[in-house]
């Protein structure tokens, strides 16, 4: 498959230099990087763009938005709302895979992860999500499904669907509400 090659002047900002891709450099990164781009906020920054911007989905889909007119907030959603997400057919399996976990011991995470789907009900780090209306009309050669589609936080929704059967069968306990990072085109009358 063809990969686009319309790229935004912000998307293209947000570029890791060769010292800065691995996990290890992102403060360096962000340093550089959030103040030409400070609309981005850090865990935006730290969990997607700088360890997947060069992955094929993120840039077929998502680098021809324009970063310098985008809102991020940070927001509660019901679970409802999250188990409803579009998923890229690229990842469907990764969530899939992870909604098929009947216990916590089957959750791949850091323990620190796995103490807070416990004790919280929830994940530590909240997902990113795109409002795919919010963008009006949509390039055809994008796998982009209104309302919202899930960007970064495969693993965790899948473990989101996990606790939800799991609530079901008496063995688990979700929160009300899950923190989400919700990128939007704001209004024309912003």
């Amino acid at each position: 498959m063809k990969e686009s090659t319309d790229f935004s002047p912000s998307w293209i900002r947000l570029a890791a230099l060769p010292e800065e891709r691995t996990m290890w450099d992102f403060d360096a990164y962000y340093q550089r990087v959030h103040p030409l781009v400070p609309n981005v906020p850090e865990p935006v920054l730290e969990q997607w763009i700088h360890g997947l911007q060069d992955e094929y989905v993120t840039r077929r889909n998502y680098a021809w938005l324009d970063y310098d007119h985008l809102d991020f907030s940070l927001e509660q959603w019901s679970t409802q709302d999250l188990l409803n997400l579009y998923v890229v057919e690229a990842y469907r399996d990764c969530v899939e895979t992870r909604e098929r976990c009947q216990a916590f011991d089957e959750f791949c995470c850091t323990k620190r992860d796995l103490a807070h789907w416990k004790e919280q009900g929830t994940w530590r780090t909240p997902p990113v999500v795109l409002d795919v209306t919010s963008l009006g009309t949509l390039p055809l050669e994008k796998e982009l499904v209104a309302p919202h589609q899930l960007i970064e936080g495969h693993n965790r929704l899948g473990y989101l669907h996990a606790m939800a059967g799991m609530v079901q069968q008496g063995r688990a306990e979700l929160a009300a509400k899950h923190g989400v990072w919700v990128l939007r085109q704001p209004s024309p009358s912003k």
